[in-house]
């Protein structure tokens, strides 16, 4: 999904709630990712309807098990006789409804406002552009244990091997922009690691939290971590203050540090 398709549909789910992928990827299919959306009616859910049934055919995608369900669900073996049910023409009416009371100038104008950062963001990297998440998430790792292996004198081999064993990076694309979030297994922070000039991705934010909150000496003072979890040994400590509260913000803070025991973005 495009940047702005998924804000498009961020902001209409902060007026109706969650919206089934498969209503999702009909109206993208029928262009109603725009204002149109607030004329949604019964005449125009039935032509949605038998633009649908064209999909398998003009996207090539009857062989595909996987998408003929996205878009179908239960009629993915008999597209021709696909029907909206009940409940989706209800929340289609609702969605109509909701963006009308709220008003298109201002849905349209927080578009517009996140299309032009979008179009603001710098250029990426030709390094990054012919990397594959899997290879960026090895060269990524590979960075990040090399620098805290570099940095003995702050961070202890206990902590380093559990961060080595526990480590999740994630990488997150938007318009062919890569993006890496790692995720702290000794506290839960989401770190977004940082771009130079250049564009390519630097790993210092995830480095500089673990020195300022996992650093040498005991992991003691408070909150005990089951050996198990890790397979790091005897019963390791975390401090209470080190314990952030495990929230997944949006956009990152300054530190560039995140709580959270999940995410908003889809794994690659």
């Amino acid at each position: 999904m495009e940047a702005i398709e998924y804000h498009f549909w961020l902001q209409i789910e902060k007026l109706v709630g969650p919206v089934p992928e498969n209503i999702k990827l009909l109206l993208q299919f029928s262009c109603f990712c725009n204002s149109s959306i607030a004329d949604l009616d019964d005449e125009l859910i039935d032509q949605i309807e038998q633009e649908a049934r064209t999909i398998p055919t003009v996207l090539r995608i009857t062989a595909n098990e996987r998408l003929m369900k996205r878009f179908f669900g239960v009629y993915f073996l008999m597209p021709n006789e696909f029907r909206f049910r009940s409940g989706e023409r209800r929340m289609m009416k609702n969605i109509a409804l909701a963006v009308r009371r709220k008003g298109l100038d201002s849905f349209i104008q927080s578009l517009r406002t996140i299309q032009h950062h979008t179009e603001a963001r710098p250029a990426v990297s030709v390094q990054l552009q012919n990397c594959d998440p899997q290879s960026l998430r090895q060269i990524l790792r590979d960075k990040l244990l090399n620098a805290m292996g570099n940095n003995q004198a702050e961070i202890s081999q206990d902590v380093l091997k559990i961060i080595q064993d526990n480590m999740e990076i994630q990488i997150v694309t938007e318009q062919g922009i890569p993006d890496a979030y790692v995720f702290c297994p000794l506290c839960g922070a989401k770190s977004k690691l940082s771009k130079d000039r250049t564009g390519n991705i630097i790993v210092s934010n995830y480095t500089l939290h673990v020195r300022k909150y996992h650093g040498i000496g005991p992991l003691s003072h408070g909150v005990k971590r089951k050996s198990e979890e890790y397979g790091a040994g005897p019963a390791e400590y975390i401090s209470d203050g080190h314990l952030m509260e495990q929230i997944i913000k949006e956009e990152p803070d300054t530190s560039g540090c995140e709580q959270g025991a999940s995410s908003h973005y889809y794994p690659i």
